[in-house]
């Protein structure tokens, strides 16, 4: 596409369909918010992207290299309010160093340094493991550099492949494609754990998941999957299936990853940025696996392996 997306109609008309539905769903949802549990979680998701979907739309719609910006932006972000809940954020040169990693992955996305990027993660395990050694210390320093390192990979280089995607044809939808399957596929597992759930699943580490709510969460996802393809019009039809099953299996893993750095910290949620979902991260949590896998599953598909 030569314009930026906005000049493109599928996109257009995908961003206003998606905005009308949510603020739709929301004026419906909105005199039950209280009632029950159910509606309380859908309610909350619906307020942070009544928040969110706009800003996001206009981001990805502008001309280059504003989204790839934007999403590096989001992502420096995320690792702040990952340093923040680890108590790491007073240790500024692992902090900054972080930052520095994130920084050249989004140039090297913007420059298609494609073999640096992913060396990258080699590269900062190796520079995070000079910093005890440049500041002659060793206390609690396996603690640190595990963190960091941990940050940069699924922040860094995983969350940042949204900034990939964005390369490939089509790259803007297939975008807003893998966000909203996965945000859906969280949502419907949840809503629907509160509503029918009975089986616990890693009940330790989030008591709001069930085996109930995943059945009917992979089904909708699937479901909604079919629905969207029509905004593509060179994927085959393998693709949604596909799609699907990365948005559900892969988002559940990136919220469940964090999920455990949050029970074992006892934070609740990463912080208060987003109206109704608290931090960044836990909006985007979801990206540190989706992101990767969708983009990976996409190029096996355009190489004709399925």
């Amino acid at each position: 596409m030569l314009g930026p997306p906005w000049s493109d109609p599928i996109y257009t008309n995908t961003a206003m369909l998606v905005v009308a539905a949510i603020f739709i769903v929301g004026v419906v949802l909105y005199p039950f918010r209280n009632r029950h549990p159910a509606v309380m979680a859908a309610w909350a998701s619906i307020k942070s992207w009544i928040f969110a979907a706009p800003i996001l739309f206009i981001l990805v719609g502008l001309p280059d290299p504003w989204p790839l910006v934007g999403i590096t932006a989001a992502t420096i972000f995320c690792a702040k309010e990952f340093f923040q809940i680890t108590g790491m954020y007073h240790r500024s040169m692992f902090v900054w160093l972080v930052y520095f990693g994130i920084i050249t992955q989004a140039l090297c996305i913007y420059m298609d340094y494609t073999i640096l990027y992913d060396r990258m993660p080699m590269i900062m395990a190796g520079l995070i493991m000079m910093v005890p050694l440049v500041r002659n210390n060793y206390k609690f320093m396996v603690q640190y550099t595990a963190l960091s390192a941990f940050n940069f990979i699924f922040m860094g280089w995983g969350m940042l492949h949204m900034g990939r995607i964005l390369l490939l044809p089509q790259g803007h939808l297939h975008l807003i494609y893998m966000i909203l399957l996965s945000e859906a596929a969280d949502n419907i597992a949840l809503g629907a754990g509160r509503a029918v759930g009975r089986t616990k699943i890693l009940d330790k580490i989030s008591h709001r998941r069930t085996f109930e709510g995943a059945v009917v969460s992979f089904v909708f996802t699937l479901g909604i999957a079919y629905a969207l393809r029509n905004m593509f019009f060179n994927e085959s039809e393998l693709f949604w299936i596909v799609a699907g099953c990365v948005a559900f299996v892969s988002g559940s893993l990136g919220d469940l990853a964090l999920a455990v750095i949050r029970r074992d910290l006892g934070v609740k949620d990463m912080g208060v940025f987003i109206w109704g979902r608290g931090g960044l991260l836990d909006l985007m949590d979801r990206m540190i696996f989706v992101a990767p896998i969708y983009f990976y599953a996409l190029k096996w598909l355009h190489e004709g392996h399925l």
